[in-house]
């Protein structure tokens, strides 16, 4: 009989625990929806300083539920402790580029496919696959440098708010739940293609932010040119380039750029052959 009672107990919270997700992602949806009003109808300028931080922050956890549910999430001390190093290196540069950034949480997703994503709240979500193409710390520090461009300039929600009007809109006139929602957003953000403007932005973000963390500015474009020679098996898993900004255009123009500071670069104290061989074998 206690068994039960437990059991009716845990499923009561599990419920209620699905319907305040639920109540969470409409929420979300709604001032994503004023968001895009904002988009429409505002000055670039007005909107990017009247964005709620109370919206991005409450829309990352929501999206980042469902890559979990649909990803393999690395859970490693060794993988934690290095990204904490480059964070560590990192964070005291980014509040000189970009002040009241959000606090930065980066997740490990063991996959095969090469590719890092942003996701609204300061949540960086890093493959395994990118991580193995890399040489060095110091060049995830330049990957980490061009996904927090997207973090700073909040691209993500601003890429949400323009895509999610219409659908967002029928599904809930039609009884939609949120969590299909959050699905449809966090697929968005996984496959996500801001556009050569963004992404060029955020390249010349990560130089000058690993300049000014005494890092090369070199490593960001070292790091396209060992994803450039990346050959997957499978050529969709080569998620993140973007055809629509040519890499040997990024390249070059990552080198012109860094030729422009002058860094005594102290390299993070990471190896990085070490921690790739502590990384679980790839499936075949």
């Amino acid at each position: 009989m206690g068994e039960q009672a437990s059991g009716g107990l845990l499923t009561r919270r599990s419920s209620l625990l699905a319907e305040l997700a639920i109540l969470l992602a409409v929420l979300v949806v709604l001032g994503l929806l004023a968001f895009a009003a904002q988009k429409l109808f505002l000055a670039p300028r007005v909107v990017t300083n009247d964005v709620s931080k109370s919206l991005d922050n409450a829309l990352g956890p929501v999206v980042l539920r469902q890559v979990e549910m649909s990803h393999t999430v690395l859970s490693n001390p060794d993988v934690d402790a290095a990204f904490a190093a480059i964070m560590d290196r990192l964070r005291p540069a980014l509040g000189q580029l970009a002040p009241g950034s959000p606090k930065i949480r980066i997740v490990v997703i063991d996959s095969r496919t090469v590719n890092a994503f942003t996701l609204p709240g300061g949540i960086i979500c890093v493959d395994t696959g990118l991580m193995r193409n890399l040489g060095s710390a110091d060049q995830m520090a330049g990957v980490l440098g061009h996904e927090l461009s997207h973090v700073a300039h909040r691209d993500p929600l601003s890429l949400l708010a323009r895509q999610v009007g219409a659908a967002a809109l029928a599904g809930m006139l039609t009884g939609g739940r949120g969590g299909d929602l959050a699905r449809a957003l966090a697929q968005t953000l996984v496959n996500v293609r801001y556009g050569r403007e963004a992404e060029d932005r955020a390249d010349d973000f990560s130089v000058r932010l690993l300049a000014k963390a005494d890092i090369s500015p070199l490593a960001f474009a070292q790091a396209l040119e060992r994803i450039r020679k990346a050959e997957p098996r499978d050529a969709s898993l080569l998620q993140w380039i973007d055809s629509h900004s040519p890499i040997d255009e990024r390249i070059a123009r990552a080198r012109q750029e860094a030729a422009g500071f002058s860094v005594e670069s102290r390299r993070i104290n990471v190896s990085w052959p070490a921690l790739i061989r502590k990384l679980p074998k790839p499936e075949e």
